[in-house]
């Protein structure tokens, strides 16, 4: 499918996220915990102003006879959202530099500013001969201009077997009143014919219950992992058929809008990064069982 330089006004059919939460929050905000990630250098066009609300169905289409991009669209293919560079890593160039990834773009060209990029954290872990799973999120920075050295702030998304089951953890900004707070969630994979939606399997999206807060957990609450299911990761199959990848879809709170513009990038970054450690197969459980053992976990 052809894709046009110009085409950044992210247009698209279908319900979209309603939210007056901003990614780059003023100059007074107050962030826990900001000082525990690390801003990345100088690195790439950064997009810093808010972007439209993501739609709160989204699937990842790939174009032929273009292996290194694809387009993230909405409910159907027609309903392009972003661009989305695969990062090898040879060029060098930033935000990722030499980590293999994947790079969203705020438009449908490659030239187009990035909203996020996602990969490995060192070209070392992307090797078949590593089983280092851990990824780094780069997301836009949260300082006011006048304090920043980099576009981007580094977040970290951790593997390991728990339980038997697969899970990538993070921690990101959630809309809290006037003021954002970090709160954890867990992508937690699930198998194949588990889920009718989702016949090639994927990764449930479930908030961890904050030790401050008594906030009441929503209908759409997992009973067996105890936290609320807030997205819906669903392969498509692999091989032969490689086009269309996956569907992401916001379930409960998470198509309110109510936990802000940085939650919903970072859910869709993740999901991309997701896909790309699939392809590689480093979500399988043997894979990153043995990281965790290398690791001394």
């Amino acid at each position: 499918m052809p894709t046009t330089e110009n085409d950044s006004n992210v247009e698209g059919q279908g319900k979209r996220l309603t939210t007056t939460s901003s990614l780059t929050p003023s100059p007074d905000s107050s962030l826990e915990n900001l000082a525990d990630r690390k801003d990345e250098g100088a690195m790439g066009t950064a997009i810093t102003s808010p972007h439209p609300p993501f739609p709160v169905v989204m699937n990842a289409y790939g174009q032929w006879g273009k292996l290194k991009s694809f387009n993230l669209c909405g409910a159907t293919e027609q309903d392009r959202l972003c661009h989305v560079d695969i990062h090898t890593g040879y060029s060098g160039k930033t935000p990722l530099g030499t980590r293999p990834g994947v790079v969203l773009h705020y438009g449908m060209s490659s030239k187009a500013p990035i909203l996020a990029a996602a990969g490995y954290d060192s070209q070392w872990s992307a090797s078949i001969l590593s089983f280092n799973s851990e990824s780094v999120i780069l997301m836009p920075s949260l300082l006011p201009a006048t304090a920043r050295t980099s576009n981007f702030v580094t977040e970290k998304m951790p593997a390991f077997v728990r339980g038997g089951q697969v899970v990538f953890s993070f921690s990101i900004e959630v809309s809290h009143g006037k003021e954002p707070r970090r709160e954890k969630f867990e992508w937690r994979k699930f198998a194949k014919d588990v889920d009718e939606t989702a016949k090639e399997g994927g990764f449930k999206l479930v908030r961890l219950p904050s030790p401050r807060s008594s906030t009441k957990l929503a209908d759409d609450t997992d009973a067996d992992a105890g936290s609320e299911v807030l997205a819906l990761l669903a392969w498509r199959q692999l091989f032969p058929k490689f086009k269309h990848a996956f569907t992401l879809q916001l379930l409960g709170r998470g198509q309110s809008g109510e936990l802000g513009e940085r939650w919903s990038l970072m859910v869709v970054i993740t999901a991309l990064r997701l896909w790309a450690l699939r392809v590689a197969g480093k979500t399988k459980k043997g894979v990153i069982a043995a990281g965790q053992k290398a690791d001394g976990n």
